[in-house]
């Protein structure tokens, strides 16, 4: 993984979580929905970093 597209996938991080907080307020959903979208959320990008990295073997889990 090159610095570019680790910078390219923060800046996109941050633009998801923005929209997620944007449209959890908009549509004023409760606190227990409302984690339960950020821990997916950092469910994911934590197991696209560690198959980024290598340690998560096998093609089972490709998030492209």
């Amino acid at each position: 993984m090159s610095l570019v597209s680790l910078l390219v996938a923060l800046l996109l991080l941050c633009v998801v979580i923005w929209a997620a907080r944007s449209l959890l307020a908009a549509f004023g959903i409760g606190d227990p929905i409302r984690t339960v979208v950020y821990v997916v959320i950092v469910l994911l990008v934590v197991l696209w970093v560690v198959q980024s990295l290598g340690v998560l073997g096998g093609s089972s889990l490709r998030i492209r």
